[in-house]
Formats: structure tokens, sequence, C-alpha cells
């Protein structure tokens, strides 16, 4: 005879072994997790970030703008780091045209400075975007091309260098971050 709870018992018994391996594939994985990191040191991701700024109408980094690239330099040999993103930009005085290109010399600029300290030139990508994504809220500065509208327009004459990537902690790092 038959019993009319065999089924759904069979049922109940299949869909708990089937939730115990998995289960036990999840444990094994977080155990594996856990030996891996456990092997390797503690990472922190870092988002390094450096934006040189330019004279009025000039793709020449100044001093200062090299200083900036020199520590994001040092910075990112401190780091195992991805790719890094440079996207130049311009001021809205001037023609569109001349802008976008005033943008993209900025950003070759960056590059070749950043090559010369001994940066991949693979490991970069180059952008532009002339005058379309400023820094500056138009009416801050108002129109024209005064000195003072110059030089209010400062930030818009930028290159944005970015890269992610990930950097060893020291176990003192660790040590501070956790004490109250």
């Amino acid at each position: 005879m038959r019993s009319v709870f065999a089924t759904p018992l069979r049922g109940l018994a299949a869909g708990a072994l089937a939730l115990g391996l998995a289960c036990s594939v999840a444990l094994a994985q977080d155990a594996r997790d856990a030996a891996s990191a456990a092997r390797s040191p503690p990472r922190q991701k870092v988002v390094l970030n450096a934006d040189p700024l330019f004279s009025f109408g000039s793709a020449q980094l100044s001093p200062a703008s090299r200083a900036a690239l020199d520590d994001f330099v040092r910075a990112s040999e401190l780091m195992s780091a991805g790719p890094i993103r440079l996207v130049g930009h311009a001021d809205r005085l001037g023609s569109e045209a001349r802008n976008q290109i005033l943008s993209e010399e900025r950003a070759d600029a960056v590059k070749a400075y950043l090559v010369s300290r001994g940066i991949e030139e693979t490991r970069i990508r180059v952008e532009s975007k002339g005058n379309t994504q400023p820094a500056t809220q138009a009416e801050a500065c108002g129109s024209g091309s005064s000195a003072r509208t110059i030089a209010c327009l400062q930030p818009d004459r930028r290159v944005a260098v970015e890269v992610a990537g990930t950097r060893i902690l020291k176990l003192s790092n660790l040590q501070k971050k956790e004490a109250p």
C-alpha cells in the first residue's frame, strides 16, 4: 500500500538535500575565499585623481601641474594600477572647434609627461571634451573675455587624470583603523 505522505516527503527530502548541497558548496567557496585572503595581503581600492590646470589658450604644463603629476606618478607606483584615463577640457571662450583641439593638445601634453616619467604609454587612454563639461557655472564668471572672466574660468582649463587600482595595506595601517 502506498503512503499518502510518500510523494510529498520524498519531494521535501529532495529539496532539503539540494539545499544542503547548495549550502555546502557555498561554505566550501567561503572557505576557499578565506584561505585565499589569508595567503594574500589585504588590499585597499584606491582612486587617484590629478587635475593639472592650464593657462588661457595654452597646452603647456605649468610647474605646479608637473608637481601634481609627479605626485600622481609616485602614488600610482605604490599600487597595482589599472589603465589611466586622461580627459582634456577647455573653457567656453573661443570657438567650439578651437576648444576641442586645445583640449586634445592638453590631454596629449599630460600623456607625454606621464610617459616621460615612466608610465607605459599603452596604459593611457586619452579623451577630449572641448568646452562641453565646464567645472564652473556660466553665470558665476560673467560674459566676455575680460581678465576677470579668464581668471574665473581657470578651473575649466584642465585635464582630468584618473586611475583605479589596489594597494597592499600594511598591518600597522589596519590596526590603526580598527582601534577605537
